[in-house]
Formats: C-alpha cells, structure tokens, sequence
C-alpha cells in the first residue's frame, strides 16, 4: 500500500470514529474520552469526500439535525486558513446542506447540491460524554466564543492564558479579550497582569467542571494537527509524479511552515538525509505513525 493510500486509511477511521461518537451510524469508537471540536472534523470530512463519500453523507445526515450546534464564523475562519484546497470540497457540502436544512452556510465557490438522500439514521448521543464537553458547553453558553472559551480553559485548567494565546480557538482578539473581561468580573475567572498582557486562570474550576463535567482526559488542538497532517496529505499528493528532489525540498518547505503548529504538538519530524529517498522514507513512516496514533485515540503525547 503506498504511503498516500495508508494514510488515507488512517484519516477516514480517525474521522468515522469521531462522527460515531457524536451519533452517526458507524461502528468505530476510539475516542470516547478526547475532545471533539465539531469544526475541524468537517474540515477533516470534506477533505476525504471523494475517497469516502458514505462518510460524507452520514456526517449531512447528523449536520442535518444539529448544525445548531456548529459556529459558521468559526468554521469560515478555518476553511479560510487552508485556502483553495478545501474551499471547493466544503462549498459542495455546504450547499447540500442548504438545500436539504434550510441553513445558510458559506459558500466560496459556485457549487450546486451534491446528490444526497439523507439516512435518517443519525441521532446525538448522550451528552455526558466526556468527548462531548464543547456541545455542552455550547447547550450552556450558546455557540461561539465564549463556550469555546470556557471548553478550553476547563481542559486547561492548569494553566494561564492571554487573549493572544486563545486566538487558536478561531475567534478574533479583540472579541475574546472583550469576553474574557466579562467572565473575570464573574469570579470564575481570575485576572492578572505578566509584563505588558492581562492573563486569565480559572477562579473556581469545581464550579465550571461540575457543571460540565466530565472532563475528556485529552483535549488535542485538532486545529494544529490537521494543519500539519492534512498539508503533508496534499503535498504528497502533489507531488506523487514528481523527482525525489522535489519532493524533498516541497516537503522541507512545508514543514518550516508548520514549526510552530508541530512545536505545539510535540512533533519532531526525521532530520534530512543525503540520500533523498532515504529521507522520503523516513518522513512517510513517522507521518503515518502520528497519523495511526492519532486515529486509534493515542493522543497522551499530542
């Protein structure tokens, strides 16, 4: 099986396991204790639509029902941030779901309804899910920043954090510092000054964490790692006809784009090799290793 083929694989169980645990009418469920973030998963699922297109209409199955609980400026920031690639795949989606849902999402391509009969097998399954704490907090807070801000700093609970850093959620600055002013004079968040940023800590984690609870024992940034994964995913496919050289020096350049996104998630791709095939080969096997890892819910590293 070649190494685009493989990874496929990996990616299609990774997203079917996911959609499962929402409700989706699947089998696969490896994920029943790590965060699922609804935005990133149709990311992912438009990207594998043509290889899988059952995965496809499941998750329009499931979208048809609870797109309510999906943030369109979030989703539009993330189909923006991987370009052209994935804005022609998801316009096709997003206009099925129009069709079908009477919803309103964006289009950035001039894109017709894809043929679709809805299942109707599709249900959401009970709340209490550890990996169903973002829906939670979106049933409490409504969706948008601020349930996605809380979702964060109840699975971060240790930590401190500026509205800078939150900007890694999907929402502007500026919007986030505004709510995060608001939830300190709650008292649920504690404010600070460090040098020249106000940081935010969680005043009172019981409160939040009994009402949201039970918290997911993983809380991966699936946004950092389908930047990198997904990225690699085109440039092989990109480049599959192409010398060995280029390959090297597209996936080279690629990966320095992506230092901070694999910085974030404790990756460390091969060092490069003289001889190019051998350096291929190495990246191949340790993306594919993520790739496994990730899909089988071994998320204890990321």
């Amino acid at each position: 099986m070649s190494p685009l083929k493989e990874l496929d694989k990996f990616l299609l169980d990774l997203a079917w396991s996911l959609w499962t645990e929402l409700g989706v009418a699947g089998v696969i469920r490896k994920h029943q204790r790590c965060l699922i973030t609804l935005e990133e998963l149709i990311v992912l699922t438009v990207a594998m639509d043509k290889i899988d297109p059952r995965l496809r209409d499941e998750s329009l199955d499931w979208c048809m029902q609870y797109h309510h609980f999906i943030s369109i400026s979030r989703l539009k920031l993330i189909i923006k941030s991987f370009g052209s690639s994935i804005e022609e795949h998801f316009s096709s989606y997003a206009a099925t779901l129009n069709a079908v849902a009477n919803t309103h999402w964006p289009l950035f391509t001039d894109s017709s309804p894809l043929k679709f009969a809805a299942s109707r097998k599709s249900c959401l399954r009970p709340l209490e899910s550890p990996a169903l704490i973002n829906i939670r907090a979106r049933s409490l807070f409504g969706t948008g920043a601020r349930a996605d801000l809380v979702t964060f700093f109840v699975t971060h609970a240790k930590g401190d954090f500026s509205a800078s850093d939150m900007t890694e959620i999907g929402y502007s600055k500026r919007n986030l510092a505004e709510i995060l002013e608001e939830f300190a004079l709650t008292g649920l968040f504690e404010k600070f000054p460090l040098r020249n940023q106000q940081r935010y800590r969680l005043a009172k984690n019981d409160y939040l964490i009994r009402a949201l609870g039970p918290l997911p024992d993983y809380a991966p940034s699936w946004r950092a790692i389908l930047e990198v994964v997904l990225s690699l995913r085109m440039c092989i496919k990109r480049t599959e006809n192409s010398s060995e050289s280029t390959k090297v020096v597209e996936i080279r350049n690629l990966l320095q784009t992506q230092e901070k996104n694999l910085q974030k998630l404790n990756l460390k791709p091969p060092p490069l090799q003289t001889h190019f095939q051998a350096y291929l080969d190495s990246v191949y096997t340790w993306l594919l290793e993520v790739a496994r890892k990730i899909s089988e819910g071994n998320l204890s590293d990321i």
